[in-house]
């Protein structure tokens, strides 16, 4: 009782881009898409952190992160395909010499020990970035990706299982190592919220239905080994996700196939590694995700990129290629027919401070597809000029 009463702290980011550039004209089924050369996007979220030390040493604490932007596109249990996701991840957490526990909506252990390609184009990148520059028919056409189209470096990521609630324990960091382990009961991208959807129907789960072609029992494991030798810094990274699949009648998640009996255990593993020295720091990774299907339908993933920081100046190169045999997709248009299909981003790009808290970023990103369809082959370019605001 005589400790502090919980404190609350207000933090967040926003941030701003203009893109010009070009969108390859896509087709999905019958229908052509052309697409304007220049956009104006944002994304942000504010985040409420309270917490509190107790007289044992151990931290308390909860945090809410809301979205800074309008993200309510109306969800129902007729409407699977909107969101409700105002708030992005809300959860409890404590922590103390015997390490860490979250609990709560939030991404699992290999998402946030990932260590691999680096980069200076906040809010770009190469791990489940916030900004995007692609056709929609390319994005639904095109299997190299995660999960679709969406590169990632880290075992879990937006979709597997994404915010979900889950409990995630933490080991103290011995000698430079550290595991972490997060377990789901039940998680689905793409549910309406009688379904125990995450993203689109809100995090919380209530009362989850047997036999509702979701992905439960999820297993998601994280390591990484940060040290330094004299002027050399290094981090490793490994991590690995496994969830079964609770098979029930058809109409359920499909993931771009019309038959649940498509979906299966999903199953990913990913590699990573930076090395630093005067300023420089290399890195990549490389991974296979089986995207919750069921054959051989795995994205095959590698990427690789240098950063440069001196000041207040990050430049930084990188790619990231995906690549996928499809040998198991029965096609449901001659826009998406069975084949390999391949994905290679490359961005080159640097952010300069003006003060704490205000980044000016500018780049150059270029998507390239290849398929059996225009729309798996429509690549894509941009020119990025923008604001992050961190506070």
């Amino acid at each position: 009782m005589a400790a502090d009463p919980i404190k609350l702290e207000l933090r967040g980011y926003f941030q701003a881009f203009i893109t010009l550039g070009h969108i390859d004209r896509d087709v999905v089924g019958t229908t052509g898409t052309s697409y304007r050369p220049e956009t104006f996007r944002y994304e942000g979220e504010v985040w409420f952190t309270g917490s509190t030390k107790l007289d044992n040493g151990t931290t308390v604490g909860v945090r809410i992160e809301l979205e800074g932007w309008s993200n309510n596109t109306g969800i129902s249990a007729s409407n699977s395909t909107g969101t409700l996701d105002q708030i992005d991840e809300e959860y409890v957490f404590a922590f103390g010499d015997w390490g860490r526990i979250d609990f709560g909506a939030t991404d699992g252990a290999s998402y946030k020990m990932v260590y691999a390609t680096p980069s200076a184009l906040t809010g770009w990148g190469f791990q489940d970035p916030n900004m995007a520059h692609r056709g929609s028919g390319f994005a639904a056409a095109n299997q190299a990706g995660r999960f679709g189209v969406t590169p990632g470096m880290s075992a879990s990521m937006g979709n597997n299982p994404g915010d979900a609630t889950k409990l995630t324990y933490y080991t103290p960091r011995f000698a430079g190592l550290q595991i972490g382990v997060s377990y789901t009961p039940d998680f689905s991208p793409t549910a309406s919220t009688a379904q125990c959807a995450f993203r689109q129907g809100g995090a919380a789960i209530t009362n989850c239905p047997k036999n509702s072609n979701e992905w439960h029992n999820a297993l998601d494991i994280g390591v990484n080994y940060l040290n330094k030798f004299g002027d050399v810094t290094v981090a490793l990274y490994g991590g690995y996700f496994n969830a079964g699949f609770d098979r029930g009648t058809a109409g359920g998640n499909n993931n771009n196939n019309t038959n649940p009996s498509a979906n299966g255990r999903w199953k990913s593993w990913a590699t990573g590694a930076q090395v630093g020295f005067a300023g420089f720091t290399l890195g990549g990774g490389v991974g296979q995700d089986n995207n919750g299907l069921r054959g051989n339908n795995r994205t095959r993933w590698y990427s690789a990129g240098l950063m440069y920081e001196s000041g207040p100046w990050q430049v930084s190169a990188g790619w990231w290629g995906g690549r996928n045999n499809e040998k198991s997709i029965t096609s449901l248009t001659a826009e998406n027919r069975a084949g390999k299909d391949k994905i290679d981003m490359f961005e080159v790009g640097g952010n300069y401070a003006l003060s704490p808290g205000i980044k000016l970023v500018s780049g150059i990103s270029y998507v390239m597809g290849s398929g059996q369809s225009k729309s798996e082959k429509a690549d894509s370019w941009a020119f990025i000029f923008g604001t992050v605001l961190t506070f």
